[in-house]
């Protein structure tokens, strides 16, 4: 009997560790899945993850892997697949304690797809108040662009309690000139007490001495960035310091620009309440926010009060899509890539082979790239997604059948495959010019005299030509001012502020008409700015390398 326990022990003692050691790589393995999930790394994430799907006692990670899953195949558009593990999740682990986030999900899918009845059905669902609250932004954010008031009106019937959908329906009802569309705004402000006024959304815009900016920052923002230069750079500190000094040349020409500064960060909610403060309503123009939900809020806001609205970081075009009062100051990725055809087609022979990167990033802008070189009467010889160095051997093969391509365009943020294409050129002594994006100037293993000689031409969208007269006057009026070296925001926010201000000055706070119809304009520490007939920057600074200096491939004219 003894000999008996003995070895039932030791078998349970065996057992036990290896189910520890099974719970450690199943942690080990959903941690390294987030840290993908960070790096934009969506695919390699859902391979890590897909073992964790699988219910078992020693996967104690199964409904946060759905969870991860599913926001992986949103980010790689794919979102019948991330419906349906949501579904899965739902279904698997009803009291999962974080369903809020897979209910706020599974509403963006929904409200991607203008299924606002499922959208809302999903918000209702929500528990906590701050996803409740989150909820609320969300809602505001896309119903607010539903140009069909009777959509709207028939949604209402539906969820005759939603205060998110009532807000929305009456600003768009006090702008009717149907009697009913008016009572029915009269009806639901008194209902949910919103103390909206018919003449809200309507302002009377003038040419003025001076106008009032309200500049929404994260100053205590948490995350900080270190520039090209190594230098710790807070994002909001720095582009402030900018505006202000913008602020100080405006003057000098002859407009007072007042700035009121606002510490925002990613909190829809926050942004929310400033927004429906009385006082808010007074500036001309807004600057920011640049994180989180507080841009949707800001981008629906100032649609409605029919003010500017500039954001001064993101990329992303759908921010300011169907809003002719925000304004993306920097080219959006779309702009970027097709501004780069239209270049590659005018400087080079007519074709081209396209490789692309991993991240959704990557693989949009070399689909719309090849779709506009295409439109130009363009040849594409390769189309391949290069996910690591391990399929670097079919970018070579592909270049080596087309020796005489016109150009390579390579959008990778992947440094060993920029190091293969750069080695492959120089061994194979290959003349073929490339086009890819600045951040390959950051690879230490790269030099910029490769660069030159292999014709390696830079999307630069942030270039500035540290030599001109300008930049540095602007360097030791800020080094005076601040002690410090201007960082890159430290620029964008000069320049921002000193284009939109005299904007200001010519057309009032309602310049977007006059903005689009303007010819490019020469910047004064960025290159140029085109808006015509568009919302972001239609402008992109291409530079190479020539004779050792970083100069503009396609200068204004």
């Amino acid at each position: 009997m003894r000999k008996f326990l003995l070895a039932l022990f030791t078998c349970l003692s065996v057992l036990q560790i290896a189910f520890t050691q099974t719970v450690a790589d199943n942690r080990r393995k959903y941690e390294s899945a987030k840290d993908l999930l960070k790096q934009e790394k969506y695919a390699l994430a859902q391979e890590l993850l897909r073992p964790l799907l699988v219910v078992s006692p020693e996967n104690p990670f199964a409904a946060y892997a759905h969870y991860l899953t599913a926001y992986a195949a949103y980010k790689l558009h794919k979102p019948d697949d991330a419906k349906l593990t949501l579904m899965q999740l739902q279904q698997k682990f009803p009291s999962w304690p974080d369903q809020d986030q897979a209910h706020y999900l599974m509403a963006t899918l929904f409200f991607d797809k203008k299924d606002y009845t499922n959208a809302l059905t999903e918000q209702a669902q929500l528990r906590t108040e701050k996803m409740k609250a989150e909820g609320t932004t969300q809602a505001t954010y896309y119903l607010s662009q539903e140009a069909n008031v009777g959509t709207l009106k028939t949604l209402q019937t539906k969820f005759p309690s939603d205060r998110a959908l009532a807000e929305v329906l009456v600003n768009k009802l006090w702008l009717s000139t149907h009697a009913a569309d008016k009572d029915l705004a009269a009806k639901l402000n008194a209902q949910f007490k919103l103390k909206k006024e018919e003449s809200a959304p309507v302002r009377k815009v003038e040419t003025k001495s001076s106008y009032n900016v309200a500049v929404l920052l994260p100053f205590d923002y948490a995350k900080l960035v270190v520039e090209k230069s190594g230098r710790v750079s807070p994002i909001a500190v720095d582009m402030y310091n900018g505006i202000r000094l913008a602020q100080q040349k405006l003057a000098q020409e002859g407009v007072q620009i007042n700035l009121l500064a606002y510490d925002v960060g990613a909190d829809g909610s926050k942004m929310t309440q400033l927004v429906s403060q009385p006082d808010f309503r007074a500036n001309d123009m807004i600057i920011g926010p640049i994180n989180g939900s507080s841009i949707r809020v800001a981008v629906t806001y100032a649609s409605q009060a029919q003010i500017p609205q500039v954001n001064p970081i993101t990329t992303n075009s759908q921010i300011v899509q169907g809003n002719p009062f925000s304004y993306l100051y920097q080219s959006s990725v779309e702009s970027q890539t097709s501004y780069t055809a239209a270049f590659a087609k005018k400087q080079f022979a007519p074709s081209t082979l396209i490789f692309y990167g991993t991240t959704p990033k990557d693989s949009a802008m070399a689909f719309l790239y090849r779709k506009k070189f295409l439109e130009g009467g363009g040849k594409v010889l390769a189309f391949k997604k290069i996910a690591s160095t391990a399929a670097a051997p079919q970018m070579t093969a592909a270049i080596a059948a087309n020796p005489t391509a016109g150009h390579i365009f390579i959008t990778s943020a992947v440094q060993t495959v920029a190091i293969s294409l750069v080695s492959f050129l120089e061994k194979e002594n290959l003349a073929i010019p490339v086009i890819t994006q600045d951040n390959w100037l950051s690879y230490p293993m790269l030099s910029y005299n490769q660069f030159e000689k292999l014709q390696f031409y830079f999307i630069s969208p942030e270039y500035i030509d540290y030599r001109s007269p300008e930049v540095i006057a602007f360097k030791k009026t800020y080094v005076e001012a601040q002690n410090l070296i201007p960082s890159m925001y430290s620029y964008q926010g000069y320049d921002m502020m000193l284009f939109f201000g005299r904007m200001l000055k010519e057309f009032g706070s309602d310049f977007q008409k006059g903005l689009q119809s303007k010819p490019l304009i020469k910047g004064a520490i960025f290159t140029g700015y085109d808006f015509h007939n568009s919302n972001d920057n239609q402008y992109v600074p291409i530079a190479k390398f020539e004779n050792g200096n970083y100069i503009l491939a396609n200068p204004l004219e």
